[in-house]
């Protein structure tokens, strides 16, 4: 079946997402504030050599945005003539993620002025169509499908299977961890076919939800026990065969004797969260700043005509009132200049208010 991308374009971001067989299979977005901080998978820069390290057999070029990028030789080591200070060409082979630059690989480029990006990456929706090839885009408000819940379920720790059960995601620096819980499932059949299938079950979440929020490294899934080996690669197999349309490399590992599975899945850049949430794991003020203005833009659109008020927290308000994206400009050629931002005291970050004025 082809894989439909959806597009929407909002004040402050693009989302997309990738359905396939009818859920939304992934989930990206594309930030205003970002535009020119970071290099995006696919892009070819003239870079320039800061320093070769020979006990990684990789050197770390500056490409001119964000952190230093890294080169790995590989099996072939280090080029003839490669030095410190040389202007080379490199492709964005891996997006920059928590505090690691790029992973970069070399290409032929003409002689020139480094650093500098040759080609730079088109949009979301046609970057996205473009990665898979059987994809057609489509606009959000043409479809049945929510965004707003999607990125919600992605950034929730807790997700219900498909016929009852509960998965638990916590993310951390070292690795990713997903728990398996019946909460109340029941099957007939006693305790051992309950177990195997909510484990199926459990298996196409927990693929679904890694592909979602964009998650790589090690991930360990934490499955109902189940006593007989069987069974046990039943469910591993339903694991690795979920990842078929994944485009990042998997490596799905034989659950252990105490029903735990592990995976490693490439990093391709950033996770969901990474983009979405601050440091403590809560939405950052720029994601409640601009889910704000969604709600403002769509209120204003329902209710045309009639000028409306933005209430915040104070925090919001100070990130609204800097400005730093052209919201304001924005805003107002979509919906005219009938909006005003006001700051409410003990509101919460990530609520907000829209009334009329």
């Amino acid at each position: 079946m082809n894989r439909l991308i959806v597009i929407e374009e909002c004040i402050g971001e693009t989302r997309a997402a990738v359905v396939e067989n009818g859920r939304i299979a992934e989930l990206h977005i594309d930030r205003w504030s970002e535009a020119g901080t970071r290099a995006i998978e696919g892009e070819i820069y003239r870079g320039r050599v800061k320093r070769v390290e020979p006990s990684l057999n990789a050197a770390f070029v500056d490409i001119g945005i964000g952190e230093e990028g890294f080169l790995p030789f590989g099996k072939a080591g280090r080029p003839k003539g490669f030095h410190e200070g040389l202007a080379i060409g490199v492709r964005i082979a891996r997006e920059a993620y928590a505090e690691k630059g790029a992973n970069l690989a070399l290409v032929e480029v003409e002689e020139g002025e480094a650093p500098e990006c040759l080609d730079p990456a088109p949009i979301l929706a046609q970057r996205l169509v473009r990665a898979h090839g059987d994809a057609e885009a489509v606009w959000a408000d043409e479809t049945e499908f929510d965004l707003d819940a999607a990125f919600d379920e992605a950034l929730d720790t807790r997700v219900p299977i498909p016929g009852g059960g509960s998965l638990y995601i916590e993310q951390t620096r070292a690795m990713t961890v997903i728990d398996v819980d019946a909460d109340g499932r029941k099957a007939p059949g006693g305790a051992q076919k309950l177990s195997q299938q909510l484990n199926q079950s459990a298996a196409k979440e927990a693929a679904r939800q890694i592909r979602l929020r964009g998650l790589g490294g090690i991930i360990a899934i934490d499955f109902v026990h189940m006593r007989a080996q069987p069974e046990r690669k039943s469910v591993e197999q339903t694991l690795r065969g979920t990842f078929k349309r994944d485009r990042a490399k998997v490596d799905v590992a034989p659950l252990s004797q105490f029903c735990v599975g592990e995976l490693a899945r490439q990093r391709r850049g950033r996770a969901l969260g990474e983009v979405l949430l601050d440091d403590s794991g809560a939405r950052s003020v720029e994601t409640c700043a601009i889910d704000a203005l969604r709600r403002l833009e769509r209120e204003a659109s329902h209710d045309r005509g009639k000028r409306q008020v933005l209430e915040v927290a104070p925090e919001v308000f100070a990130w609204l009132e800097a400005d730093t994206i052209g919201w304001r400009e924005a805003l107002t050629e979509r919906i005219g200049p009938r909006f005003e931002l006001a700051e409410r005291d003990g509101l919460a970050r990530d609520r907000c208010a829209v009334k009329r004025a």
